[in-house]
């Protein structure tokens, strides 16, 4: 089957924030993630949203709104771990659907799973986007993504003042 013919992975990605100017955010081999994750089959995205931020950080959200949705298409090398390599014969690309909203609360998980955040979960907003801009020679498979973040962290700058 040609990959364009393949099925777009709905997946979401959150940025929710204190009331310090502080995102939900960590660094993992120099690259800022954010709670996210994909979306199950029947899922509404924003309970997926609701449901992979708590499941990764333990933090409960409130205010939740939509910034914004792309089609990102997988490069031939997009693929770098074997959950990657599966899902790519599985899906031409992500429908990535971005989310804001605010931290209500922390709270501990009695189960944590294997991608459960240990440690700091916050970090500053303008830190955030300078990290993001220093890799700013992003590869051809995750520009349109990276400009989106960076669009959307813009705003939420843009926003608070």
């Amino acid at each position: 089957m040609e990959r364009k013919n393949l099925p777009f992975r709905i997946n979401c990605e959150g940025y929710f924030l204190n009331n310090k100017g502080n995102i939900i955010a960590k660094e993992s081999n120099g690259i800022v993630l954010f709670p996210g994750g994909g979306v199950d089959e029947n899922e509404e995205i924003i309970k997926a949203m609701i449901r992979e931020t708590k499941e990764e950080t333990g933090v409960i959200i409130k205010d939740i709104r939509k910034l914004g949705t792309i089609k990102i298409i997988w490069g031939p090398n997009w693929a770098k771990t074997e959950k990657q390599k599966s899902r790519y014969t599985a899906f031409q690309g992500d429908e990535m659907h971005f989310f804001i909203g605010n931290i209500e609360r922390f709270e501990e998980p009695e189960i944590k799973k294997e991608d459960f955040w240990s440690g700091n979960k916050l970090m500053n907003v303008s830190d955030v986007i300078k990290k993001i801009e220093e890799k700013a020679s992003f590869d051809e498979d995750i520009r349109e993504y990276r400009e989106a973040q960076l669009k959307f962290l813009k705003r939420i700058i843009k926003d608070e003042k």
